[in-house]
């Protein structure tokens, strides 16, 4: 990197999208999976930027600025970034959350955590990004290089002691976080998904193993109930603490009281841990606003992680009782007399924990309403759809399916392949179940289908973002009951109309 160190000393600053560049930046020019940065570099340098940072395979011409041949551009683009924004992550309590699900869940209560021990907290998350009294929506659930360094250099900027962050498998596989230094990990769970991206499942689960950059001695704190977790865990060097619900592991909680409101639950500390001295063979009652036993799991790594980074119990206990939950996990109101929950659920173990926690709701009769994933491949929606499969054999309930093409961006749009693989295993189970293509026809439907103590359950990724806005919107209205479902659902016999 030494040739790279020397352009730093005069650069204004760096990015991968020409359109950004100022004079005296450093264009880093990167191949993605739809786009080629390359075919930027004489826009970025028409810009003023400074130097070009590639490395393709082939000489970029007519470039009148300095072009750095690097052997990934990737990885040159996350040390540069670092530099320039002079390793923020060492001058903050930075914990990293990676897993497949919970993650978004275990940084929110972490942040919440901090505060209610008057801590000046940051976080990096998929919903949005608290830079320290100043938020802005996410657009990656972990950033690239680039923003993830500036936005860490904000923190600090602005009082930021202590912060929690997503870390997805494709952000340290595209080397999003080389170079930021964690004072502690959790890994939360490990079940398949974004096989588009990584190919298969042990792909995924390589790219799991590929940890970010950890202080000395920082501990990764891990999911005792989850095999995957305890595989993945092998592979780290550091410190290891294992974590379980009413299981033995080095911190164990027993779950008191579980039901719709939230859990009661006792966190003991079973062995001596480096950081915790003061918590052993202690005995603490929690209690949990957010219901369902993965919130148990997610509030028990959220706990360890804050008593390791200094926050008191007490601090943890007024944070946990009144954690309102993430926007879209497990959000439960009323409306037409109906329970309605809204959630994210997006693969076969997020599908899992929301019909577990069901269990414990009280209602006459289910309807749910299920968007595909876009995007995201045939082989997840149909892991999807035998999910959905499984449960409705011992747990029945009405079953909606919507691709949501009046919903989502191009970004996320259900193709062909991953619709009939979504809907091909349905058929082949011959299920009762009813598609629409859009998901304002899908949630008139389900008005149509529910009556007064019955249970509506919104469930998937972008698709059903709106989901809920559109089922309380007085602009969305229904003409005609729509008819018994077929076992095809493809009748075309719904008549609906939209004002």
């Amino acid at each position: 990197m030494d040739q790279l160190a020397e352009i730093l000393q005069t650069a204004t600053g760096i990015t991968c999208h020409s359109e950004d560049v100022s004079p005296g930046d450093i264009f880093v020019a990167i191949r993605g999976r739809s786009d080629d940065g390359n075919k930027y570099a004489s826009q970025a340098a028409r810009c003023g930027a400074s130097a070009i940072v590639t490395d393709t395979n082939e000489k970029l011409s007519n470039i009148e600025i300095p072009v750095y041949y690097v052997a990934n551009a990737r990885a040159a683009c996350a040390w540069l970034a670092s530099e320039f924004y002079k390793h923020p992550s060492k001058e903050l309590s930075l914990v990293g959350v990676t897993g497949t699900n919970g993650k978004t869940t275990v940084v929110s209560m972490l942040e919440q955590m901090y505060r209610a021990a008057g801590l000046c907290a940051g976080m990096i998350g998929t919903v949005s990004v608290n830079l320290g009294g100043y938020s802005l929506p996410s657009k990656l659930t972990t950033p690239d290089s680039i923003s993830l360094q500036h936005f860490l250099r904000q923190m600090r900027e602005r009082s930021v002691t202590h912060a929690a962050m997503e870390v997805s498998a494709q952000g340290m596989e595209l080397n999003r976080v080389d170079h930021v230094k964690f004072a502690c990990g959790i890994l939360t769970n490990v079940c398949p998904d974004h096989l588009d991206f990584h190919g298969d499942f042990a792909s995924y689960l390589a790219a799991k193993r590929l940890f970010p950059s950890f202080l000395a001695g920082a501990p990764l704190i891990i999911n005792a109930a989850d095999p995957e977790c305890r595989a993945i865990a092998q592979s780290y060097d550091g410190p290891i603490i294992t974590a379980g619900v009413n299981m033995a592991a080095d911190i164990s909680v027993q779950v008191l009281r579980t039901s719709r409101r939230g859990s009661i639950f006792r966190l003991r500390v079973n062995r001596p841990i480096n950081g915790l001295e003061a918590y052993e063979q202690a005995l603490r009652t929690l209690r949990l606003s957010a219901p369902g036993f993965h919130n148990v799991e997610n509030a028990m790594l959220a706990s360890i992680a804050a008593l390791l980074q200094g926050v008191s119990p007490a601090a943890i206990a007024r944070a946990l009782a009144s954690f309102g939950g993430v926007e879209r996990r497990f959000k439960v109101c009323e409306h037409n007399e109906c329970i309605v929950i809204d959630d994210t659920a997006l693969n076969p173990g997020s599908i899992d924990a929301v019909f577990e926690t069901i269990r414990q709701f009280r209602y006459n009769r289910m309807v749910v309403v299920n968007a595909i994933r876009g995007c995201r491949g045939p082989a997840i929606n149909s892991a999807n759809a035998l999910t959905l499969l499984r449960w409705q054999r011992n747990f029945p309930f009405t079953l909606i399916i919507t691709a949501s093409y009046d919903q989502t961006t191009f970004a996320d749009q259900v193709s062909h392949q991953e619709k009939n693989a979504f809907l091909s295993e349905l058929d082949r189970s011959q299920v009762n179940y009813h598609y629409t293509d859009t998901l304002s026809e899908a949630i008139l439907t389900a008005q149509a289908t529910t009556r007064p103590g019955d249970l509506l359950l919104l469930i998937g990724a972008q698709g059903m973002d709106h989901g809920f806005s559109l089922l309380t919107s007085p602009k969305l209205s229904l003409t005609v009951v729509p008819a018994a479902f077929a076992v095809n659902g493809r009748d075309g016999s719904d008549s609906l109309s939209f004002t």
